[in-house]
């Protein structure tokens, strides 16, 4: 899946706020707003990023360049402001797109994106829609059966309701050949072709904030990054396995030629009893090339765990990616989750509330490395196959 993100917008009612930069690279305490939205982007392990790009552009260009957390990064260039519309064809058209995931460079909405993603796969259109208490301040959004069947202008009256939270799930089957090089996706597809269309939704029950005004900048500079990173109050050993857990033979996955190495269960008991939870995480490129499957790999998985625990050891969690440039379809791409990307240990940090920069990693190989550090682990530590530190 590709996402293509809109930062092209000139910002006007944030200029007294935010200069020099586009709205998109708005500061938020020492972290530009953009970068903050595709960090959350990249748990869908897109294929990649696709910015639309018009003010002030190299400014994000430069920020950015072609490499994103691992995930490449293209833009779209607008020489002159193409509208919302415009822009997302001329995305489409670029990169000869099937499909994306569609968004707003300066609204940040906390979502199950892969639940909206996979729900819509077929459809032409789909609209991700929030519930505000003020819903005219935006427009009104009216549903019905579970599809959207008109949108409301903004009115002067305060009312909850439904709102368009500027995310789509687009095909290109939605463009047609006489558009014109200008035009807004909103007032010249959305709103006139809702009869015709009556796209599906779904609803988004979480944060949301669109920083295009100075009061909602304000706010976002005050509570975003809490809101993305919650309390990580707990530390965590982030362990490779193969050649740290377990010795290296290359491709294991039958539980008689698993043999674990001398001390690691000790050695974990101890680093437990110091507060410290246990996360492994682990390239199984033989998934990719086709050496075993992922179900192999999760039996394998579940005997070491129970060695563990019957070692009085508890593992807290195991993170896998089985992806591989040149593996066998459909594992047979990059992905945010394969080391050297921080994938695996980001997630890990989301869902267990992990401090990373007071947490540990051990590796045996450079790319483990290379993942603590992008990941923002400072503690990471290299062995070789008889466990001593290089």
């Amino acid at each position: 899946m590709n996402i293509v993100i809109l930062a092209g917008g000139f910002g006007t009612r944030l200029q007294s706020v935010v200069r020099d930069v586009p709205k998109p690279m708005a500061d938020i305490n020492g972290t530009p707003f953009l970068e903050l939205l595709m960090q959350e982007l990249c748990f869908l392990d897109p294929e990649r990023f696709v910015l639309c790009v018009s003010y002030l552009k190299d400014s994000i260009k430069n920020h950015f360049g072609d490499n994103f957390l691992g995930i490449p990064v293209v833009y779209s260039e607008e020489n002159e402001p193409l509208g919302t519309g415009g822009a997302i064809k001329q995305a489409f058209d670029l990169f000869n797109l099937s499909d994306a995931l569609v968004l707003n460079g300066d609204t940040y909405v906390a979502a199950d994106y892969a639940k909206f993603i996979n729900q819509h796969q077929n459809d032409k259109l789909a609209v991700m829609l929030k519930y505000v208490d003020d819903a005219n301040r935006y427009g009104r959004v009216q549903t019905e059966n579970g599809r959207i069947v008109a949108f409301h202008e903004k009115e002067q009256i305060t009312q909850p309701g439904l709102i368009n939270a500027g995310i789509y799930k687009v095909n290109r089957g939605l463009f047609s050949a006489a558009l014109p090089a200008k035009f807004s996706f909103e007032k010249d597809i959305l709103e006139p072709q809702i009869p015709n269309l009556r796209p599906q939704y779904m609803v988004a029950d979480d944060y949301f904030i669109d920083i295009g005004v100075p009061t909602s900048y304000a706010t976002a500079k005050r509570e975003l990054k809490s809101v993305i990173y919650g309390n990580a109050v707990n530390r965590a050993l982030f362990m490779d396995r193969d050649g740290v857990i377990n010795q290296e033979i290359g491709y294991l996955h039958k539980i008689r030629d698993c043999k674990f190495m001398p001390g690691i269960f000790d050695f974990c008991k101890t680093v437990k009893q110091f507060g410290y939870k246990l996360i492994v995480v682990t390239n199984q490129a033989g998934i990719a090339k086709g050496k075993y499957t992922e179900q192999d790999y999760k039996l394998l998985t579940e005997y070491m765990h129970s060695e563990f625990y019957n070692h009085g050891v508890e593992i807290t969690a195991e993170y896998y990616c089985p992806y591989h440039i040149d593996g066998l379809p459909p594992y047979n791409r990059n992905s945010f989750y394969r080391k050297p990307n921080p994938g695996m240990i980001l997630r890990a940090a989301r869902e267990h509330n992990i401090d990373l920069p007071n947490s540990l990693l051990i590796g045996d190989k450079e790319t483990d490395i290379m993942a603590g550090i992008r990941a923002g682990i400072k503690q990471n530590v290299l062995i070789n196959n008889t466990g001593k530190t290089l």
